[in-house]
């Protein structure tokens, strides 16, 4: 929030629940981090100019603001680009703590709708994104309207979503595993 041109965090809002649930969420290191501020020079969102960035949000997963990191899109924004793991002086993988945050999201359903068709067309077809709009251009060339992967192979598939139904996805997914 921001008060007379100062971004003022309310601390009264901090929850250590949360930080503990990061870190059952994968965030093993969170409390790890100094705050040196590396990840933030290297972050494509910091470069971008967003005000919510790596540093920013490893910050705040710390002192266990759940409402304004579940609330802000900042996590969804991130890149997945890694620097800010290869940087990091105290290992803590801060992309470890965005994936974490984005498991908490999901279990709150607090996230962008098409993250949900990404995970069910994971789960379904082996492919989070379909390009959109090629789909009477493949029919024309003789192609399926959907790209083939390996689930196009029914013996694969059930095996693939065997994988699945054993990581966290089981128990956040937000449509049923069947």
């Amino acid at each position: 929030m921001e008060e007379g041109g100062v971004n003022v965090i309310d601390l009264t809002q901090a929850d250590e629940s949360f930080v503990k649930e990061l870190i059952g969420l994968g965030a093993d290191e969170l409390r790890e981090c100094i705050q040196c501020g590396k990840c933030g020079a290297t972050c494509p969102m910091a470069l971008a100019g967003l005000e919510f960035f790596i540093k920013r949000i490893v910050h705040a997963a710390n002192l266990g603001l759940r409402d304004i990191l579940l609330e802000d899109s900042s996590i969804w924004g991130c890149q997945s680009c890694n620097r800010c793991v290869e940087i990091c002086p105290m290992d803590i993988k801060p992309y470890e703590v965005i994936q974490a945050l984005r498991r908490a999201a999901i279990k709150v359903e607090s996230c962008p709708a098409n993250t949900y068709e990404g995970l069910r067309n994971l789960y379904k077809f082996g492919h989070a994104v379909f390009p959109k709009g090629f789909e009477e251009r493949r029919k024309k060339a003789g192609l399926p309207e959907k790209p083939p992967t390996a689930l196009s192979f029914d013996e694969l598939r059930k095996k693939y979503q065997e994988v699945l139904k054993q990581t966290i996805l089981e128990e956040i997914a937000p449509f049923p595993l069947d």
